[in-house]
C-alpha cells in the first residue's frame, strides 16, 4: 500500500446513519452479501483517528488525506441515460485523455447509475490537505456536458462498496469490464447485479503523463497575489497588433476564456516558455472583471503549447477589439482595395476560372432529383438539413458521405454528439448493408467476420476523417479544418457537422448564439474554401418527426435561411403509425425549402432501418413546394 501511514478509513456498515467507526484498511474486510456498507474515499493518517476520538464525529477534519483512485459518480432518473453519459466519460477518457480502457475500474452501483475509477497510479497523488479540493475541480474538466454527483469529492464522503447490497433495489454494487457498459444491455447488467461478481484486473499500472500534469495543474498551491504596481502608460511600438494591447485592459464575463487563449497564442509566438506566460496571465487576469479562475488560465496556456493556435485579424475576438490606427489594418486596407475592385472583363475571367475549377469539387447528395435542383454544394456554400430528434439524420449525413467518400472526396465529419465507437458501428451497418446488432456481434465473436466488415467500410469510407470532440467554438472548429491537412495532406472537400446545437457559442440567449453560429458557419465555408453540411434540430413545432418541417421550425433561430445556401427539410410521415414501426422500411421525405441554385421540391426517400441505408425509391413521386400536387 502507498503511503502505508494513511493507513485509516471511515466505515459505515448497514446505512449512513451508522457512520464514525475508524479501521485500519489492511484490517478491514468488505462484507460481502451485506446491505448499504459504505467507506470513505479517501485515506487518513493518525491524526484523522484522534480527530473522531476526540470529536466523537469525522465531521471537522480538513487535515491530509490521500486517495486509491479519483472517483466518477454517474447518476440518472432513467439507467438508460445513465449508462449513455458513463459511455462517454469512457469514451472520452480514452481519447482526450490517452487513458487505457483496461486500467479503469468502472461498476454498476446497484441502483440508478455507474462508477468508474481511475486508479491511482495512473495520477500519482501524494497526500495533502487539498487532494479533495483538487478532485472537485479536475471533475469538472474530465466530465464536460455530464451532470454528476459532486459531493464524492467531500473530505469524508462515503463511497458504497463492490459486491455489497442496495437495500432499496435489492441488487448488488457489482464490478464490470469498460466493454460491458460500453456495449452491454441493461437487462444483462441487471442480471448480473443479481449476486456478487469477480473480474481480472490489470494491476500493472504506469503514470498517465496527461492526467497527472491536469491534477498537479489544479492541485498547484494558490501563490499570493504580487504587490500592486502604480500603472504606467504605455507605448505600443509602431507595429504592434493593437488589438492585443487592448485585450491587456481587461475584458469582461464572456470574452475571458477566448482572451486568454489568444494572448497565450501571442505570447508563444514571442517566444516566452509556458511558465512566463502563465506569469503574464496571472498578472493580465486582475484586469478583468470578474477574474479567471487560475484553473483556467492553465488550461488557455496548456492549449496555445499543445494545439499551436494561430490567430489573425479575421478573428472575431480580435478584429472586435481592433483599433483604426493599427499599421498592419491601413496596409491590408490597401491590399484589399487594389485587389477586390474587379472590371466587368475581370469579373468574367474570375467566373470562366470558377466554373472550370467547380466542376470538380462540387459536392452532391446521392439523390439525383435534389442534385438536380441543387447543381451541387460548391466550396464556400452551406447546407443545412433540418429535422426532428429521431428521425435519422445522422444516417442520413453517414449515407451522403458514403456516396461523398467512395468518390474520392476528402470528409471532415464533426460527430459532436455521438461518440466515435457508434459512429464506426453505423458506417458498417450502412456500407456493409447489415443490422448493427450483426455488427456489434461480428465484432465481438466473429474475428472473419469482422475482418469482411472493416474491408468494405475501409473501401466506402476511406476519405473520412472523424473529430470526437463535443461542444465545440466556431474558432476551434476553424482550427480543426485547418489542422486537417497535416492528417490528411490536403484540405477537405467537404465538413459535416452533426450537430449546431452541440457546438458552444459566445454569450447571449440560446437564440443570440445560434443565430450568430448559423452565420459564422456560412463564413467558415467561405474562409477555408469548402462546402459545409451541418444538422439542426427543429422545435417543438416539429412534434412527433411526422409532420411536414417548415422553414420557421428551426430551434433556438430565425436566421438559418439567410446563413445557409441549401435548407433541406427532413420528416418520416408514418414514424408514429405502429404499422411502420413494425416494417423494416419506411419513407423518410425531404424537402428542399431553400435553393439559391433552382427550384424547391420535395421527394420521398426509402430508409432501411435495420441498415440505416437510405436510397430513392424506384419510382420517386416529386412534389411541387408551390401547389403541393404530385408532378408526374
Amino acid at each position: 500500500m502507498k503511503y502505508p501511514e494513511y493507513k485509516y478509513i471511515e466505515v459505515a456498515i448497514g446505512g449512513v446513519n451508522r457512520r464514525n467507526n475508524v479501521v485500519e484498511l489492511s484490517k478491514f474486510k468488505t462484507p460481502t452479501g451485506k446491505a448499504d456498507c459504505y467507506r470513505t474515499v479517501f485515506r487518513f493518517p493518525e491524526a484523522f483517528r484522534q480527530h473522531v476520538e476526540r470529536m466523537g464525529t469525522v465531521a471537522g477534519y480538513r487535515g491530509p488525506h490521500c486517495a486509491d483512485f479519483f472517483p466518477i459518480d454517474v447518476d440518472a432518473g432513467d439507467l438508460g441515460e445513465a449508462q449513455k453519459n458513463a459511455c462517454y466519460i469512457i469514451n472520452r477518457l480514452n481519447a482526450s485523455y490517452d487513458v487505457d480502457l483496461n486500467a479503469l475500474r468502472c461498476y454498476f452501483s446497484g441502483a440508478k447509475g455507474f462508477h468508474i475509477l481511475i486508479p491511482e497510479q495512473l495520477l500519482d497523488i501524494a497526500p495533502s490537505e487539498k487532494v479533495s479540493s483538487s478532485f472537485k475541480k479536475m471533475a469538472r474538466e474530465i466530465m464536460g456536458p455530464v451532470e454528476y454527483d459532486a459531493s464524492i469529492y467531500d473530505t469524508t464522503r462515503l463511497f458504497r462498496l463492490a459486491n455489497t447490497i442496495n437495500s432499496k433495489t435489492g441488487l448488488y454494487k457489482i464490478p464490470l469490464y469498460p466493454a460491458e457498459i460500453l456495449h452491454g444491455s441493461i437487462d444483462k447488467i441487471l442480471e448480473l447485479a443479481k449476486k456478487p461478481r469477480k473480474i481480472e484486473l490489470v494491476n500493472e499500472l504506469e503514470v498517465n503523463e496527461v492526467l497527472h500534469c491536469v491534477y498537479m495543474e489544479y492541485h498547484r498551491e494558490d501563490q499570493p497575489p504580487p504587490p500592486p504596481v502604480a500603472e504606467q502608460a504605455v507605448k505600443p511600438p509602431g507595429d504592434a497588433k493593437l488589438c492585443y494591447y487592448a485585450l491587456l485592459e481587461g475584458v469582461g464575463e464572456g470574452e475571458r476564456d477566448n482572451a486568454a487563449l489568444r494572448l497565450a497564442v501571442h505570447f508563444r509566438k514571442q517566444g516566452y516558455f509556458p511558465d512566463i506566460v502563465t506569469g503574464l496571465l496571472q498578472a493580465w487576469n486582475r484586469r478583468n472583471k470578474p477574474p479567471l479562475e487560475d484553473t483556467d488560465i492553465g488550461k488557455a496556456v496548456r492549449q496555445a503549447f499543445e494545439k499551436q493556435y494561430d490567430f489573425g485579424c479575421n478573428d472575431v475576438l480580435l478584429s472586435e477589439y481592433c483599433d483604426r490606427k493599427c499599421s498592419l489594418k491601413k496596409r491590408r486596407k490597401e491590399r484589399v482595395a487594389a485587389e477586390s475592385i474587379y472590371s466587368i472583363d475581370e469579373a468574367r475571367q474570375k467566373y470562366l476560372a470558377y466554373v472550370k475549377e467547380i466542376e470538380k469539387r462540387k459536392i452532391s447528395l446521392g439523390f439525383p432529383f435534389i442534385d438536380k435542383e441543387m447543381r451541387g454544394i460548391a466550396p464556400g456554400e452551406v447546407c443545412e438539413i433540418l429535422a426532428r430528434s429521431g428521425v435519422g439524420k445522422t444516417a442520413a449525413v453517414l449515407n451522403i458521405i458514403e456516396r461523398q467518400s467512395s468518390a474520392g472526396v476528402k470528409v471532415l465529419f464533426f460527430s459532436l454528439e455521438q461518440p466515435i465507437a457508434q459512429i464506426y458501428e453505423r458506417t458498417a451497418q450502412i456500407a456493409g448493408g447489415v443490422p448493427g446488432a450483426e455488427v456489434e456481434d461480428a465484432f465481438k465473436r466473429d474475428e472473419a467476420r469482422a475482418a469482411e466488415l472493416s474491408l468494405i467500410v475501409s473501401k466506402k469510407y476511406n476519405n473520412l476523417y472523424i473529430i470526437d470532440e463535443d461542444y465545440l467554438t466556431y474558432e476551434e472548429l476553424r482550427d480543426f479544418i485547418e489542422l486537417s491537412r497535416l492528417k490528411i495532406s490536403e484540405k477537405p472537400g467537404l465538413v459535416v457537422i452533426d450537430y449546431l446545437g452541440r457546438m458552444k457559442g459566445g454569450h447571449g440567449t440560446s437564440y443570440e448564439i445560434t443565430s450568430e453560429l448559423a452565420k459564422l458557419l456560412k463564413r467558415l465555408a467561405k474562409d477555408t474554401d469548402t462546402a459545409i453540411i451541418y444538422v439542426h434540430q427543429t422545435n417543438r413545432a416539429g412534434k412527433t418527426g411526422a409532420e411536414p418541417v417548415t422553414m420557421d421550425m428551426a430551434r433556438d433561430s430565425g436566421v438559418v435561411e439567410e446563413a445557409a445556401d441549401f435548407v433541406i427539410g427532413m420528416w418520416r410521415p408514418d414514424i408514429d403509425k405502429r404499422e411502420a414501426q413494425a416494417s423494416e422500411t419506411e419513407e423518410i421525405r425531404i424537402a428542399l425549402l431553400k435553393n439559391r441554385k433552382g427550384s424547391m421540391t420535395q421527394i420521398g426517400l426509402c430508409f432501411h432501418k435495420p441498415t440505416l441505408r437510405i436510397t430513392e425509391w424506384s419510382k420517386v413521386d416529386v412534389v411541387s413546394m408551390f401547389d403541393g400536387e404530385v408532378i408526374p
